[in-house]
């Protein structure tokens, strides 16, 4: 049975005694990677959430910390998969995203499964093929500032109602790049939350009460009345760096550098620019270390980017998301995603 797995701790139905007082402690009490299962009402039907898959994003451990401290009863059984524990412990806390010698457990989540991060990924599909949870809901904070939204591979009724409970804004996406959202190809509405910048205290606000929202409602896919009026943004893409391209973040460009942005880049995330606003400074010659492909390989850079000299603009008006000041994070996944103004593919 794959709840027996030596990769994952399962924990059957803590009581808030028995999860510490702290979410460090909490964090330590885990000690690894685990798996928390708290019965629900109706022991027939599950519901799967999954969070800390990168140590540096803390929302929605802090949320489930606070949902097992008040020791509510869920409406279904929920599993609850904490993934990078042991990065989120390593000194100092929530600091690293992944450990240096480790793959990133949040594209690890499709074969080969030969790392050991792969391994971990492999663990945690096999459990919820076998639990078969009717929706699985991951929790995130975005690697820069900026406002909550959702990630989904699909656009219908059951993956906007999972979505709601959380946030105003979908995405939806066609890439595929290992992600443990991408569940929802077999047919378990799947979304990502992204809750906003791991330092601001209302990320770990809308981590929990939609947590609250999803455990306790007796139907998570039907949509309901909201607070909101959904927003959804179609087929992003991403502004990926070559491994060769040197970044950095200053008021001023950086003549050593391939691309340099202002350090309070992040403020553009999820408003409209656009093509008279300068994002920062590329050289010329460095602008084929810049690569945005569409998810079926087309290059769209020049849809998205243009260069007058050395000044960065966008082609057209756009909205930007996931901007990250992060120079590590900006090489080893990518700088920004971009869907245009209107609404319209890029081809």
């Amino acid at each position: 049975m794959s709840l027996g797995s030596p990769l994952i701790r399962y924990w059957y139905n803590p009581t808030a005694d028995m999860v510490g007082e702290t979410v460090e402690a909490f964090l330590q009490e885990m000690a690894g990677p685990t798996l928390i299962h708290i019965p629900g009402a109706n022991r027939q039907r599950k519901r799967a959430v999954c969070t800390l898959l990168h140590g540096n994003e803390p929302s929605g451990t802090r949320g489930m910390f606070r949902f097992l401290q008040e020791g509510m009863q869920p409406a279904v059984d929920l599993l609850c998969f904490f993934g990078s524990v042991r990065t989120a412990l390593h000194e100092p806390p929530f600091f690293y995203r992944h450990l240096p010698q480790d793959r990133d457990l949040n594209r690890c989540f499709k074969a080969p499964f030969e790392s050991d991060q792969g391994r971990l990924a492999k663990a945690i599909l096999d459990i919820l093929q076998e639990m078969n949870p009717e929706a699985l809901v991951d929790i995130h904070n975005t690697s820069g500032m900026g406002p909550s939204f959702a990630v989904s591979m699909k656009q219908d009724a059951q993956h906007e109602a999972l979505t709601s409970l959380f946030t105003k804004r979908m995405l939806v996406t066609g890439l595929r790049l290992g992600a443990l959202f991408e569940y929802s190809e077999r047919d378990v509405p799947t979304v990502t939350i992204e809750c906003g910048g791991a330092q601001d205290p209302r990320a770990d606000d809308i981590a929990y009460e939609g947590l609250v929202r999803y455990a306790t409602a007796n139907d998570v896919l039907t949509p309901q009345p909201a607070d909101w009026q959904l927003e959804v943004l179609t087929e992003p893409v991403r502004l990926e760096l070559r491994d060769d391209a040197r970044i950095t973040y200053s008021e001023a460009e950086d003549v050593y550098a391939d691309i340099t942005l202002p350090p309070n880049v992040e403020h553009y995330n999820f408003g409209r620019i656009t093509e008279e606003v300068q994002l920062g400074w590329v050289k010329p010659e460095s602008w084929d270390k810049l690569v945005i492909n569409t998810p079926a390989g087309v290059d769209v850079k020049d849809k998205i980017l243009k260069l007058d000299g050395n000044r960065l603009y966008p082609a057209q008006p756009l909205k930007l998301f996931m901007i990250t000041t992060n120079a590590s994070i900006a090489k080893s996944d990518c700088l920004f995603y971009a869907v245009t103004d209107d609404g319209s593919h890029l081809q």
